[in-house]
């Protein structure tokens, strides 16, 4: 029996997408060397829960999953690379048009998962915290780089492990997945 647990909500992302963004990873490799995160998956991370208790998480998913099935999937539009400006290190990251629509269907995601988060920006990292100097030699690279893509989200994965396992792994735990049309905000 497992005493806490961690759940990871991510938006998966379509597999030739994660093998794109792969190749970006493998190629800053060449120029910066190793980094964080040069081997973790593409997705777009909506919230990391914490030490909860398995018995309570488990009807909670449940509630919100079919919360979820009522929202209808949203069409994502990649719009090229843009950065996250730390104090002492930089994350390069895959950057979405941000309408009204896509806000919106946000907002109640978060919402219908009870959920408050402020001044969300959907993203997809690529490079993660790296030295600023690090980020100075890479950056004109990705600077001016066209990457147009669109995709859409039928579903929400939720991730589970073990809190103080020894060497913990993410597992699919659960996909919950949103409504089967595609509606009008």
């Amino acid at each position: 029996m497992i005493a806490y647990a961690d759940y990871l909500m991510i938006i998966s992302l379509p597999t030739d997408l994660v093998k794109k963004i792969s190749k970006y990873k493998r190629a800053s490799v060449n120029l910066i060397g190793h980094f964080e995160g040069m081997h973790s998956g593409a997705y777009i991370t909506i919230t990391h829960q914490v030490r909860c208790k398995p018995f309570l998480a488990r009807p909670a998913i449940e509630r919100m999953g079919e919360r979820l099935s009522t929202m209808p999937p949203l069409e994502l539009y990649m719009d090229g690379f843009r950065y996250f400006d730390n104090v002492t290190s930089k994350t390069i990251y895959l950057s979405f048009t941000s309408g009204q629509r896509s806000q919106n269907w946000f907002k109640l995601l978060f919402m219908q998962m009870g959920i408050k988060v402020k001044d969300f920006v959907p993203h997809i990292p690529v490079i993660r915290n790296i030295p600023v100097a690090t980020f100075n030699k890479l950056w004109p690279n990705f600077e001016n780089r066209d990457f147009k893509r669109a995709f859409t989200v039928s579903n929400l994965t939720v991730l589970k492990r073990e809190t103080f396992a020894e060497h913990p792994e993410w597992k699919i735990y659960k996909e919950l997945h949103f409504g089967n049309k595609l509606l009008a905000f």
